[in-house]
């Protein structure tokens, strides 16, 4: 595809609900202006935009004539929601959308976006360091390392069996309603290793409990031989060399090596 049809095929909605919005543009000119650009005809772009405006919860009349620092961080990234989809895309990228947001807020826009997957048949790539947020909104997760992907598979079957020992960390990390499951020691010791000058062979290993000599010297590949599902580790992988191979995973059952 060329790359502005791309472009209106995918779109992202940023981390600063406030720096990505333009500061001299009202709201309605902000979510208006993008299909504009694309030869949307400038009144179609407007009723598009309070249609949007309307459907992300801040009613036209109110809102349309408002500039951003008129708003809370909520309804501005509500209105770049709106903008986001303003082009109808395939799909769209949200970059710690709703880190910035308070837990009630933060309910309510994800909620929206469930509803607007729904509605527009789209597809979302979420990326948050948030593991409940996580969990709620995607039906597929990838875990990242320094960079690279250490785990990927349908969310449900990641967080009952975590099998690379960085997810395995990141979901014991996750606080606890219940008492008796508080978190009593630190899952991981150490600082991330400079990503320009990575460590030679698994880049966790530095930081990996179960971490051997070859670890060291030999990088894991994606395998789904043990796991079930990909997991870049020399323990789940058959010829991996490690000394605790992963066990094959049971639906329901953590992961466990010897």
């Amino acid at each position: 595809l060329p790359m502005k049809a791309f472009r209106s095929q995918v779109q992202m909605v940023f981390q600063d609900s406030y720096s990505s919005l333009n500061p001299r543009l009202t709201i309605e000119e902000s979510v208006a202006f993008t299909p504009r650009v694309h030869g949307v005809p400038p009144r179609e772009a407007t009723e598009r935009a309070r249609y949007l405006l309307e459907r992300v919860g801040l009613e036209p009349k109110r809102f349309a004539g408002r500039y951003p620092h008129e708003l809370s961080g909520g309804q501005r990234q509500r209105v770049n929601i709106a903008r986001a989809l303003a082009l109808r895309p395939r799909l769209v990228i949200l970059d710690e959308a709703v880190s910035a947001l308070d837990k009630s807020v933060e309910a309510q826009v994800l909620n929206l976006l469930l509803d607007l997957k729904a509605e527009f048949d789209l597809t979302y790539v979420f990326i948050s360091h948030d593991l409940n947020v996580i969990r709620y909104l995607c039906d597929r997760v990838m875990v990242m390392y320094l960079g690279k992907v250490v785990e990927i598979g349908d969310t449900e079957s990641v967080y009952a069996n975590p099998a690379h020992p960085y997810t395995r960390a990141l979901l014991a990390s996750m606080p606890s309603m219940d008492p008796d499951h508080r978190t009593l020691a630190a899952p991981l010791a150490g600082d991330p290793p400079n990503p320009i000058n990575p460590p030679p062979g698994c880049s966790f290993h530095p930081r990996c409990a179960r971490a051997e000599p070859i670890c060291e010297r030999r990088a894991p590949v994606l395998s789904d031989a043990l796991a079930g599902h990909p997991v870049s580790c020399l323990m789940a992988m058959p010829d991996g060399g490690h000394s605790l191979p992963m066990r094959r995973m049971t639906p329901g059952l953590h992961a466990a090596t010897p």
